[in-house]
């Protein structure tokens, strides 16, 4: 049979099909898509959670809680978005998944401390949810807003919701693991410190062996406990385990994650700068390296001052030396003399 070379494998046609989105609409200048997938499988999810309630309650709950999960990734990923403009980064596009969401930003962040305000943007605004929302997580008792004939209270519920959901993003997101906020911001701190790319390396290290922990353990609580959470952990630990390599990959073969030369100019057109260093001419150094150069200046300082002292004293042993002979000098004065043939030899 005639196949045309140009058509398309269908395991490839069935990935484009998984991977395809629809257009939620555009807010403060941000197209804001989903993955069909998403709401899909999170209701499939919810549906065990939803018990023993009856229909119109449990999809009621399921609407709630699948609402007000991507209601709170699309303002995390706003936060990041806020934060990136400040230092002139434009973001077109939103992506909302079953695995969280994405900001496509236009650009990286051009400076680690950039990096590092930008990655923590999105925590923040699991703060700023939780101001309004603990007060009423506290106040509301169970119950006061059912529907008649409902053993289901949809406020109380949302509210609960929110609460649980970011407190549980908060920690998650802060994790040191990269790709997620916490290891981005991990790898921002350790850049001010070392060459990008090596801080990149250290970050995805660390990133890949929690990306295996979350698939190790996700794999267990489904297995274990059939807790249809446990694919969704295994899945984000596959993911963050690719985003590693990819960014391995970057770090191993490119300039490095910042955009502008302002902060690691020393670096700019050798990509393994960061295996063996820079010259002093070409290096900008940070504040440790600083304090090092100034402890090896005083290092300096001090053995020219002792060797100097300790010129002196030979000059003198040497003077009574002609006078006494070798058998004249006192014990002290030998060890000063074989002290001075020493540094001389190690020269």
């Amino acid at each position: 049979m005639y196949r045309d070379s140009f058509s398309e494998p269908g395991w490839m046609r069935f990935v484009r099909w998984l991977s395809a989105s629809f257009r939620l609409g555009r807010f403060f200048r941000v197209e804001v898509r989903i993955f069909w997938v998403a709401l899909v499988v999170m209701p499939l999810v919810l549906m065990r959670s939803a018990g023993d309630l009856a229909f119109a309650p449990a999809a009621t709950y399921i609407a709630l809680t699948t609402l007000a999960l991507y209601l709170i990734i699309y303002v995390h990923e706003m936060g990041h978005i806020v934060a990136g403009r400040r230092y002139g980064i434009q973001t077109p596009l939103i992506t909302l998944g079953p695995l969280g969401g994405v900001a496509h930003m236009g650009s990286g962040a051009p400076t680690p401390n950039k990096e590092i305000v930008i990655a923590l943007a999105g925590p923040v605004t699991h703060l700023i949810w939780l101001v309004p929302v603990v007060p009423l997580w506290l106040l509301l008792d169970y119950g006061q807003f059912a529907p008649s004939g409902w053993h289901f209270d949809p406020v109380y519920q949302l509210v609960d919701t929110l609460f649980y959901l970011n407190v549980a993003l908060l920690i998650f997101n802060l994790l040191p693991c990269f790709p997620m906020d916490g290891g981005r911001a991990l790898r921002g701190l350790l850049a001010k410190r070392m060459h990008p790319n090596r801080a990149t390396l250290i970050a995805v290290k660390i990133g890949t062996v929690a990306g295996f922990a979350f698939l190790i353990v996700g794999i267990g609580m489904w297995i274990v406990r059939d807790d249809l959470y446990g694919p969704i952990l295994a899945m984000i630990g596959v993911a963050n385990i690719m985003a590693c390599k990819q960014e391995k990959l970057a770090a191993l073969h490119g300039p490095g994650p910042y955009m502008t030369a302002d902060v690691r100019q020393p670096w700019e057109g050798d990509s393994e700068a960061w295996k063996h260093g820079a010259s002093e001419e070409d290096a900008k150094p940070g504040l440790l390296a600083r304090r090092r150069a100034a402890k090896a200046e005083a290092r300096r300082a001090a053995d020219e001052a002792a060797n100097a002292s300790l010129d002196a004293d030979v000059d003198r042993i040497l003077d009574r030396l002609n006078d006494v002979g070798l058998d004249g000098l006192s014990a002290k004065e030998r060890k000063i003399l074989q002290r001075a043939s020493k540094r001389r030899r190690d020269d």
